[in-house]
């Protein structure tokens, strides 16, 4: 498997690490998401091959947590 065809989601709310991460992983198929309702969104539409995810994002007032402990 090629860096092309390996996605990577980052899940993290702070926008000036996201953006070290994504150049951390140029050359990689990064897709991005700020909070947990959004990351749940791009791991559905994208199906990624490995999520990177902030353990510290605050709780989602919805309760939305699956797969995002």
């Amino acid at each position: 498997m090629n860096q092309e065809s390996r996605k990577l989601l980052i899940v993290e709310d702070d926008p000036g690490l996201l953006s070290q991460l994504k150049w951390c992983f140029e050359g990689y198929d990064v897709v991005t998401a700020e909070d947990r309702i959004s990351a749940i969104n791009e791991l559905r539409r994208h199906e990624p091959t490995v999520v990177l995810q902030d353990l510290g994002l605050p709780p989602n007032p919805e309760g939305v947590d699956e797969g995002l402990a």
